[in-house]
């Protein structure tokens, strides 16, 4: 954000031109007339003046500075998988949250990990268990729609994405 605040104040701070010679044209600084193009004279004779170029250059500099384009950029690819975090790793699946659930039960057996709490209705799961390590795991899914699942998992109070990862990956082969 810093760096954007401070790109747009040294384009606005320096001004704009569409000139590319040596001679500047002196453009209409007038609060209104910033975007207005205006014919001025040099010593390659009449040429068209205008701040509109600088601010597309200024509008594309903060979408590349403000982090914007790897929103869209991820966005675009988030479809691929899971995303890990802040210590939780998320994904949205394409299956009603029941057969989600029994995946995710079945997966935590074939872990060999115990489930401790299980809690379901019709809208969300809430599912807990442990490693014998005492590491505890948090999953819990949530119906999107009828045939849309999201699915949250937390392995420790910080996070353990290796194993997060190892639980994410029992429940879809039990999808499959």
């Amino acid at each position: 954000m810093l760096g954007t605040v401070s790109v747009l104040l040294l384009l606005f701070a320096r001004g704009f031109s569409s000139v590319s010679s040596a001679d500047s044209c002196q453009c209409v600084r007038g609060a209104f007339h910033m975007t207005t193009p205006t014919m001025r004279s040099n010593a390659h004779g009449n040429v068209w003046c205008s701040r509109a170029p600088g601010f597309v250059l200024c509008a594309v500099l903060a979408f590349l500075c403000s982090g914007c384009l790897s929103l869209v950029v991820g966005a675009a690819g988030g479809a691929a998988g899971a995303v890990y975090v802040m210590g939780k790793l998320n994904d949205e699946v394409n299956y009603e949250m029941s057969i989600v659930h029994k995946a995710t039960v079945a997966a935590l057996a074939e872990l060999e990990l115990k489930v401790l709490e299980d809690k379901v209705d019709k809208l969300s799961a809430h599912v807990e268990s442990e490693f014998a390590n005492g590491e505890h795991v948090w999953i819990d899914l949530e119906s999107l729609s009828d045939s849309r699942t999201s699915l949250t998992i937390r392995v420790g109070v910080t996070g353990n994405e290796v194993r997060a990862r190892k639980i994410y990956d029992a429940i879809k082969r039990h999808l499959s």
